[in-house]
């Protein structure tokens, strides 16, 4: 739990600190740290997706077989 919050942390101050860069004019660097803020978000949001997506496959499938022996039992 406490990965995740730093983690939230570090995107929100990179997203500051991209917004901030580029109202100030420093814009070649507002668009380097834009892109790193980008970049990280959309690995950590696939990340998170695919550990998902194998945590709900396990309950797939554990539903399907409990299905299948039920349903041999009537």
């Amino acid at each position: 739990m406490k990965g995740k919050n730093i983690l939230f942390y570090i995107l929100l101050v990179l997203l500051l600190t991209t917004v901030v860069s580029i109202v100030m004019g420093y814009y070649k660097f507002g668009f380097g740290v834009g892109f790193l803020f980008a970049f990280l978000s959309l690995s950590t949001g696939y990340f998170y997706s695919m550990k998902n997506r194998e945590y709900m496959h396990q309950n797939y499938h554990a539903d399907y077989v409990d299905r299948l022996k039920n349903d041999k039992k009537i």
